[in-house]
């Protein structure tokens, strides 16, 4: 027989299992109104609510993690909050733009806070931390100890100290932890520094224990100090998704590449990449200098690449604009050789689907002259590269409607003002139409008389345009707000 909840006010009373069936249809924006309209709702929707944890605001960030930290008997209804958590995200939108939002104060104290709710965290499936954490020998073990046995992800940004600036992590005492990580198919690491002796032991531990199941692995800087493993490790024979140097494909660990489908080369390098490696890659992230590499002419095997990343640019609606990793030269790279770069995937096995890039100013002549090369494209990111701000008029926007016409298949095409918010002074900041909402509705009318498939538009990181049903709807404004202390950190 079916439970029957008492009674909401103004509702006949509803069966439990109809209340679950509920919230799981809800979208998640509607689950808040939902948790607070009755006792029962609170019950069910909140572990809902609190399984998927993806934060991108400093305010939010520790608000959420002083929450998590708080003791079941301090919550409502006498719950640990910290325990409905499954997949948990924290990212410091400020971390590599300049200084943080992030007072040293504020971290010192969410990441002690931070550590506890953790290991409390016991259906934890990800935890991605790119909050540069500074007390990462208070998490590892836990991660590493299989005391969080449905964890199968660990994505984390290690801020080691400058040599000069003294130890690291050394008011911490750790035991010997016997690695277990039976579930482990991810794990993503990069720090500032090189860590020390006893966090590069249990990392080396976690990669022999987990070689056999990790299907993405990154290890982005200074990947030499974890040689022990390297040397050890046979293969990796389910890795589809690497982010290392080069360098190490030349490690026993790598000599099978055959399952890799998404390649990262996180620095510019002198390439010289075997006929034979990496044979089914079909996404690499890299700078232009490296593609020719992977895309010879002469060749008895063409790699069937069909998504390309120049610069390491990444989309996200946040102050700083997601990521573009910039080259050692004085001057921007020009529409010309952008074509020269990649023409190079006339030599792929599969047509170029995706295309991120960085090019000096927008033009639509400059994307025509590349049209020939990437009809076939779903997905168009071009982060603009200049000075002047006000050098991109409205011609500009309204004249790339006919190009994007001729690419029938792209759904989403996204625009990044993300180096030019790095300019410092009255040169830096979005581009000068960023909140103009009524212009970009006529930019987005335009793109519509030629295009049927757009879905996805950003005229710039401060926020986006997806098309629903009735139009053309913006999202992802939201707005920074000051850390709010709770008095812990003023001590």
């Amino acid at each position: 027989m079916a439970t029957i909840p008492p009674t909401i006010s103004g509702l006949a009373p509803l069966p439990v299992e109809l209340l679950r069936l509920i919230c799981d249809a809800a979208d998640r924006s509607g689950l808040y109104s939902i948790a607070l309209s009755s006792r029962t709702f609170n019950e069910i929707a909140t572990p809902l609510l609190y399984s998927a944890i993806d934060l991108r605001r400093v305010h939010a960030i520790y608000a959420c993690v002083r929450t998590l930290t708080s003791a079941p008997a301090k919550t409502a209804m006498n719950r640990d909050l910290a325990s409905f958590v499954e997949t948990f995200a924290l990212h410091d939108p400020d971390a590599k733009f300049g200084p943080s939002t992030f007072q040293s104060r504020h971290l010192s104290v969410m990441h002690c806070r931070l550590a506890d709710a953790v290991s409390r965290m016991r259906r934890l499936r990800s935890i991605t931390c790119r909050i540069g954490i500074t007390l990462a020998l208070r998490f590892l073990p836990t991660l590493a100890s299989g005391a969080l046995p449905f964890l199968n992800a660990i994505d984390m940004w290690v801020r080691v100290p400058s040599p000069f600036m003294g130890t690291w992590d050394s008011e911490v005492e750790v035991a010997p932890v016997a690695v277990e990580v039976r579930a482990l198919t991810t794990l993503k690491m990069n720090w500032d520094y090189t860590p020390p002796e006893l966090f590069r032991s249990l990392l080396c531990s976690i990669l022999v224990a987990s070689h056999e199941r990790l299907r993405s692995l990154a290890i982005r800087d200074s990947a030499d100090v974890l040689n022990a493993a390297w040397l050890s490790i046979p293969s990796f024979p389910a890795l589809e998704d690497l982010d290392i140097s080069p360098a190490l494909l030349t490690k026993p660990a790598f000599q099978d590449t055959s399952n890799i489908r998404r390649l990262t080369l996180p620095g510019i390098y002198r390439l010289e990449l075997d006929s034979t490696a990496l044979p089914n890659l079909q996404d690499i992230t890299c700078f232009m200098v490296h593609l020719d590499a992977f895309l010879p002419d002469q060749t008895e095997h063409r790699r069937p690449i069909s998504a390309v990343t120049f610069n390491h640019v990444r989309y996200e609606t946040s102050r700083p604009g997601g990521h573009s990793a910039t080259e050692d030269r004085s001057l921007p790279y020009n529409w010309c050789e952008i074509r020269a770069a990649i023409r190079a995937v006339r030599f792929s096995g599969a047509p170029l689907l995706r295309f991120g890039f960085v090019v000096d100013e927008l033009s639509a002549d400059g994307l025509s002259s590349l049209v020939s090369l990437v009809k076939d494209l779903e997905y168009l990111l071009i982060v603009i590269q200049y000075t002047e701000a006000e050098r991109m008029g409205e011609d500009d926007i309204f004249s790339l409607a006919e190009v994007l016409g001729s690419m029938p298949r792209l759904h989403t095409f996204l625009l990044s003002d993300v180096l030019l918010k790095k300019l410092p002074g009255p040169e830096g900041g979005p581009f000068k139409f960023a909140h103009d909402e009524d212009y970009q509705r006529r930019a987005l009318a335009a793109y519509d008389q030629h295009s049927s498939s757009l879905r996805r538009v950003a005229f710039t990181t401060e926020f986006e345009w997806e098309k629903k049903e009735g139009g053309w709807h913006p999202w992802g404004h939201v707005a920074d707000r000051e850390v709010v202390s709770d008095g812990e950190d003023e001590e």
